[in-house]
């Protein structure tokens, strides 16, 4: 018979756990962490020399956040006091600093640390990894930084994703003329949370809506219930997605209809970019401006294929050369999910490998060889309309149920079930058939393909995602204990 351990039934296992990434999922995690596992030893890798993650790094002209900030925010942590409704990048990474601060999480953090691998031991160590995907995605835009960006002459902008539809507004403003080239078509949309969000818009200059500000900042009961109304509204313009649907087929008219009211002045710009698929097919953008812009006399519109590239011109495909002094390429973001570092699991299992034909993860959190790993912002994780930070908050609360209960009952390995991920598949493939989200469209949501599985979307609103990911089915998970009687009375 083994010996009891010389301890009291509610001492915790001191933990080891190691956060990569200090932008907002990283830190969210972090102080959540500190809530339920409090003797954990917790360490945040960060690449970079500061916190902030995406909105450290972006700094092109117009970066913004397209969700109205007011929900755009830790919901533990709110700001009453935004500048404008959707806010600059400028503005969103000074409070996630502030948020670094007064929680204490930058003294957590390893600045300049480029993690080249992770490998599981197999040892049965009580330490466990948290990697957030959106933080490691590798760019294809490049950055400006501050000073960096000059104002040139002329301009020639490529792509017509959401960095395009926010810099154009910008470059049209500096820029003697601009040249924006396209290779498809998008739907604009009005801004998320329609009614509900017109009067805050009509208030978003420069300098704020003072007088909303301060009865925000004096009442904090009424800002709750504001949020809670952008939030309410967001939502529910959930049922466009399904085609057919009385909500798709007004949500559709309205969006053609705004689009030819802006664009009036060149209507062949609308039929250049109105596309084949639906509206949701691919992520809707808002792009305050952007339509506006278009059809300034310095902007140049054209779907003309660039052929070639020489020191001061662009080539077309009809033989055409436009003189430009700069090249914005705005093409978007490496979507596959693919990490940038190898991972390996037990037996030698790689993450690339496994995710080689499709990233597949349960919950979007967790993968099967590859114990006491968990992913903020992982396979369907996103969601196509309203604030990703609701579904970041709820994996994240999900991610520290799993560490308590690894610390409460000294559990050294906790990894998936397959079949939990195959049923969790099972689901997705019943879901998205019967939404707008498998037209044929080049979307991130499909790793930037036409025809592949969506794999960027969580199967289901920001509301069901909070609601699954609330309360753990521990049925779906292995656990294997530092001793083996400690799984049931430790």
């Amino acid at each position: 018979m083994g010996s009891l351990p010389a301890r009291s039934i509610d001492t915790p296992l001191p933990l080891r756990i190691l956060i990569i990434g200090a932008g907002i999922s990283g830190l969210g995690l972090s102080i959540r962490l500190r809530q339920y596992a409090p003797c954990a030893t917790i360490t945040i890798l960060e690449k970079n020399a500061e916190v902030g993650g995406t909105w450290f790094e972006n700094r092109y002209p117009g970066v913004a956040c397209d969700i109205p900030s007011h929900v755009y925010q830790y919901t533990f942590e709110p700001n009453t006091q935004w500048s404008r409704f959707f806010s600059p990048g400028e503005e969103i990474l000074e409070y996630v600093k502030g948020v670094a601060r007064k929680y204490r999480v930058r003294e957590l953090v390893e600045f300049g640390k480029v993690v080249r691998g992770c490998v599981w031991d197999g040892g049965g160590a009580s330490g466990l990894c948290v990697w957030g995907r959106w933080a490691l995605g590798k760019k294809r835009r490049g950055r400006s930084r501050g000073g960096l960006m000059l104002w040139l002459t002329v301009r020639a902008l490529i792509g017509v994703g959401s960095s395009a539809i926010q810099v154009l507004p910008h470059l049209q403003r500096k820029c003697k003329d601009v040249y924006h080239f396209a290779r498809g078509g998008t739907w604009i949309s009005e801004p998320f949370g329609g009614a509900a969000t017109q009067d805050s818009i009509a208030g978003d200059k420069d300098s704020g809506n003072y007088e909303e500000r301060g009865k925000f900042k004096d009442d904090l009961e009424y800002y709750w219930k504001y949020r809670k109304h952008i939030e309410r509204f967001i939502n529910l313009d959930h049922p466009c997605l399904f085609p057919g649907t009385e909500s798709a087929i007004s949500g559709k008219e309205g969006i053609m209809q705004n689009m030819k009211k802006k664009l009036a002045g060149k209507p062949e710009i609308y039929e250049a970019l109105e596309p084949k698929w639906s509206p949701g097919c691919r992520r809707l953008t808002p792009g305050p401006g952007f339509l506006e812009a278009l059809v300034k006399d310095n902007v140049h519109f054209s779907r003309m294929k660039i052929v070639g590239v020489s020191k001061n011109e662009i080539l077309l495909e009809n033989g055409t050369r436009r003189k430009v002094d700069a090249i914005i390429c705005a093409t978007g973001f490496d979507t596959s999910f693919l990490p940038r570092f190898p991972i390996e699991g037990h037996n030698g299992t790689l993450l690339s490998e496994q995710w080689k034909d499709t990233a597949s993860s349960y919950l979007s959190l967790a993968t099967p060889n590859f114990p006491n790993l968990f992913t903020v912002g992982g396979p369907n994780s996103a969601t196509g309309g309203g604030s990703l930070l609701i579904i970041f908050e709820s994996i994240i609360g999900y991610v520290a149920k799993c560490v308590q209960k690894m610390s409460r009952e000294h559990v050294c390995r906790m990894e998936v079930k397959a079949e939990a991920l195959r049923a969790w598949e099972e689901y997705m493939e019943a879901y998205f058939p019967t939404t707008v989200h498998v037209e044929a469209c080049t979307s991130w949501y499909k790793a930037g393909k036409k025809d592949n599985r969506v794999v960027g979307l969580w199967p289901g609103s920001s509301l069901h995602a909070r609601k699954t990911l609330e309360h753990p089915r521990w049925e779906d998970w292995d656990f294997r204990y530092g001793r083996e009687m400690e799984g049931s009375v430790g």
